[in-house]
């Protein structure tokens, strides 16, 4: 576990994929799963990269 944003979003979409297999949750699940992709989408980086000015 390198960097614990991403698997904080990872958790929350499989979370919201268990929960949307209910009838009553399936909406609770539906959010958790868009919060968990934004969460996992936003803290996702390329391996060794750190930012800077040199162009790839």
């Amino acid at each position: 576990m390198k960097n614990w944003k991403t698997t904080i979003g990872g958790l929350l979409m499989t979370i919201g994929l268990a929960l949307g297999q209910s009838d009553e949750l399936k909406n609770y699940g539906l959010i958790l799963q868009g919060i968990g992709g934004l969460l996992l989408g936003f803290a996702a980086k390329d391996n060794n990269v750190t930012g800077g000015t040199v162009s790839q």
